[in-house]
């Protein structure tokens, strides 16, 4: 027998949840107004894929529209037993419960901006190079460069968005350039009462990108709990 933690709440309100995942027992540990909600699974060797992670997503998101704090687990996050668990939450309680209180009425807001244009290329100083040396110092001059000038406009745009958020943004991890295709990916925290408000506030265009607005939804990205067999 294992159990996979979905996530950690408050306690102030009954949740209805019928069963956890795959339609397994779903059982509930808690310790000084501390819930933990995980599914007992009998088979030691249960694998996920794409439809148990979003059985995962809905499980969490009903654990956050009937809870005044969630803090979502990282997937999956496996512990022995109950009694694991509760030893866990006894070890962690200061921890976890200053992460309760930072999500305690606020959700996430996910802004991923994308390229639109394709990456600086020109081919003509290259063609006229002397030498294949030459050709490929030039290239990867023009290659740092191009990617010095994508960070500095994905920052602009990291601010210009944390601009538009205003004063209900309450915290934002951001990383930029995460990849080719990617200018930025930014988590915005914010009050769940002012987050469609916020929401309306982004930009959806700006000049070379698109920008994606997902949410709200559970604070994934300000909680990252992770047990002893994560």
């Amino acid at each position: 027998m294992r159990l996979l933690l979905h996530a950690l709440t408050t306690t102030e309100a009954r949740v209805d949840l019928p069963a956890g995942l795959c339609g397994s027992p779903l059982v509930r540990v808690e310790l000084d107004g501390m819930a933990a909600w995980a599914t007992r699974f009998d088979d030691a060797g249960a694998k996920f894929g794409r439809a148990e992670l979003l059985e995962e997503h809905q499980i969490v998101s009903r654990l956050h529209a009937q809870c005044e704090a969630c803090l979502p687990a990282r997937f999956p996050t496996w512990f022995s037993d109950e009694t694991a668990l509760h030893r866990d939450l006894v070890r962690r309680q200061a921890e976890l419960r200053a992460a309760l209180d930072a999500v305690h009425g606020r959700c996430e807001v996910a802004v991923t901006v994308l390229w639109t244009e394709p990456t600086e290329r020109d081919t003509t100083t290259t063609r006229r190079a002397a030498t294949p040396g030459t050709r490929y110092l030039r290239e990867r001059q023009r290659a740092f460069a191009g990617a010095d000038r994508r960070r500095e406009r994905a920052r602009e745009l990291a601010d210009v968005i944390e601009r538009a958020a205003g004063a209900d943004l309450v915290a934002v991890r951001r990383q930029v350039c995460p990849s080719a295709t990617v200018a930025l990916s930014s988590a915005l925290l914010a009050p769940r009462g002012q987050a469609a408000e916020l929401i309306n506030r982004l930009p959806r265009t700006q000049g070379g990108v698109r920008i994606l607005v997902n949410g709200p939804w559970p604070p994934y990205t300000f909680a990252g709990i992770t047990g002893p067999q994560a």
